[in-house]
């Protein structure tokens, strides 16, 4: 074969390979997404999605877990994330620029707010308050004086946490016990290393994070107990928070003592950015709801998310393609969802 010949092969040749590769990549698609700890049903539900979503519309998750929601949706409304899960009582803040948004993150996070909407929400996880069997601690009202673990620094757990506490006993951790603030991780080894009194985590009913605290001793579960029948609880719980409440029942985990367990359930939701194509959403949508029996089976914890509530604990406007997907369906949108 010529010189010349040859050149005319090797030019098709890598035509041939520039063009497949182009085709590859305008069919696969990746969103980034953010999660919290890799163990909540949260971020389960984002890695079974990316199972799926590559399968059924040709779409890549890249999941990065580990993550704080408070600083991950300001991403989100930078158009640096793609997707991300979210817990109710953040957005009030997000749009007010209030809290932790405060000082220096006014603007970001009004924006993100305004950049951000939601497709579909879930009980995500159940609150876990935990504290060994010995400790003397019987009751949420015991916990005067004590030390209690609420979450990481930059969270929004905090305000669920004492929320809970201030609406069943009306202690204030201001003054009344003090609250301590570590990533999950130091938080959970300060429990089982002795510093801490009371432990609280949400996590989905059943999770293996609480029997990893259960492999060491004998613990009870404390609740919200008749509180959670009080109109206080109700407005500042349910109504305020947009959680419900739960019960775990008794045995759930190794070493657990005592019987069934009153608490809340706070509910995530999943935000995705306003200026993703209808068309995509409403393929992610449709695709998640038409597959729900697997991502049932998947993980027990997932068995929260139910087609007939799709909006538990949504309060941020929905996408356009999942508006489309709901009302296909015949879903019932309620007038504050839509943009």
């Amino acid at each position: 074969m010529s010189s010349f010949k040859l050149l005319i092969v090797m030019l098709g040749l890598c035509l041939s390979i520039s063009f497949s590769a182009t085709t590859i990549s305008a069919q696969s698609k990746i969103l980034r997404a953010d999660a919290t700890n890799p163990a909540s049903s949260s971020a389960m539900l984002l890695t079974v999605l990316g199972k799926i979503y590559p399968r059924e519309i040709g779409v890549s998750l890249q999941i990065n877990t580990g993550q704080a929601l408070t600083r991950s949706v300001l991403k989100l409304g930078t158009g640096d994330l793609d997707m991300i899960h979210m817990v109710p009582q953040i957005i009030p803040w997000l749009k007010a620029g209030s809290k932790m948004y405060k000082k220096g993150l006014q603007e970001r996070a009004k924006k993100a707010y305004a950049e951000s909407r939601a497709i579909f929400g879930f009980p995500a996880s159940a609150i876990h308050i935990i504290v060994w069997q010995d400790s003397g601690i019987k009751k949420l009202n015991d916990l005067k004086g004590k030390v209690v673990y609420m979450g990481p620094p930059a969270g929004g757990f905090y305000n669920q946490a004492s929320s809970y506490v201030k609406a069943v006993t009306g202690l204030d951790p201001k003054k009344d016990y003090k609250a301590i603030r570590l990533p999950w991780g130091q938080g959970m080894q300060a429990m089982l290393d002795g510093q801490i009194d009371v432990f609280f985590r949400p996590t989905a009913v059943g999770s293996a994070v609480i029997n990893q605290i259960g492999a060491k001793k004998k613990f009870y579960l404390l609740g919200a107990g008749d509180a959670a029948d009080s109109k206080k609880w109700k407005n500042v719980m349910i109504k305020r928070l947009l959680n419900e409440n739960t019960i775990i029942p008794a045995g759930t985990y190794r070493n657990q003592v005592g019987g069934d367990v009153r608490t809340t359930a706070a509910n995530n939701s999943i935000l995705v950015r306003k200026g993703m194509s209808d068309d995509l959403v409403y393929k992610m949508v449709k695709t998640m709801w038409e597959n729900i029996d697997e991502i049932h089976k998947s993980a027990s914890v997932l068995k929260t998310l139910n087609i007939n509530k799709p909006f538990a604990g949504v309060n941020l406007p929905l996408h356009p393609g999942a508006i489309k997907y709901y009302r296909e369906v015949g879903t019932s949108i309620p007038a504050s969802l839509l943009p």
